[in-house]
């Protein structure tokens, strides 16, 4: 459905950033018809990175519900996940553990098919701080200069997640350093310091020299936004644009985050 049609003047949809980002009001995930399905499809594509506040009915049922009206959704196999399902992940941090690892990154971009899509699901968030950081993809390819996007278009990187698993050095995935999304026909930048290793056409001391460079290009100020979570916020962003960033700010306080992710429908191409 073109966006034209859909009608998105019955939510409250308030900008983040000019780069991405929007929190939504007037969504009710568990009760959306087909209609409200396609207007939030609309608006992710639109703003990249969106909050949908006011879910606090939302069960770990009705998140995976919500997740597969998307796609197939991923089973990350190294992480932490809530009992009973092995596709929700548990992101949970306090005084004692804090096990939300700070750092920009795309989620598992290390798979051979990565997810498209993550929704994280705010149950408890703390007094203050507890935000995520997100940095559009889109503007930080089209900022670079254009003989630096005609040397990065034709090369590849290896990502692996060594992160989760000594033994996944050996499994490295392989995808363009600069994406074509397969929905907006945009181009985006697709390396992440978290999970992105080498591009391996360059001898090694390139490699390092170019990643470096678009580690900190692709992470600008000027191409971020900053949900806050409130309890019930869903957040969901597109992991084929997007590059997000927790931030841990809040001391002790108990912060805990469900999480699914939909799976790309193919493998990250030009």
């Amino acid at each position: 459905m073109a966006e034209a049609a859909i009608d998105l003047d019955r939510y409250d949809v308030r900008p983040l950033s000019g780069a991405l980002g929007a929190e939504v009001r007037g969504v009710d995930v568990v009760n959306l018809d087909d209609d409200g399905l396609a207007a939030v499809h609309a608006l992710l594509m639109r703003y990249s990175a969106i909050a949908l506040h006011g879910q606090e009915d939302l069960t770990d049922d009705g998140l995976r519900e919500f997740g597969m009206r998307w796609g197939q959704l991923d089973v990350h196999g190294y992480s932490t996940t809530v009992p009973g399902y092995d596709d929700v992940l548990l992101i949970y941090s306090d005084a004692k553990r804090r096990s939300v690892a700070e750092g920009w990154h795309s989620d598992v971009s290390w798979k051979a098919i990565p997810p498209k899509i993550s929704m994280l699901h705010a149950r408890q968030v703390p007094s203050a701080g507890g935000d995520t950081f997100y940095a559009s993809q889109y503007a930080a390819y089209d900022d670079l200069s254009e003989p630096m996007k005609a040397f990065l278009e034709p090369l590849d990187a290896e990502h692996d997640g060594r992160n989760f698993d000594i033994d996944l050095i050996r499994r490295p995935a392989t995808h363009p350093v600069v994406l074509r999304h397969p929905e907006t026909g945009r181009k985006a930048l697709y390396v992440n310091r978290g999970f992105t290793r080498r591009i391996p056409a360059l001898p090694p001391g390139e490699s390092d020299a170019i990643l470096n460079f678009l580690y900190n290009h692709c992470t600008r100020e000027r191409y971020q936004a900053r949900v806050h979570y409130e309890p019930g916020t869903l957040a969901m962003w597109d992991n084929r644009c997007v590059l997000h960033s927790p931030v841990l700010d809040y001391g002790g306080e108990v912060r805990e985050m469900h999480r699914v992710a939909v799976l790309c429908d193919q493998r990250p191409s030009r």
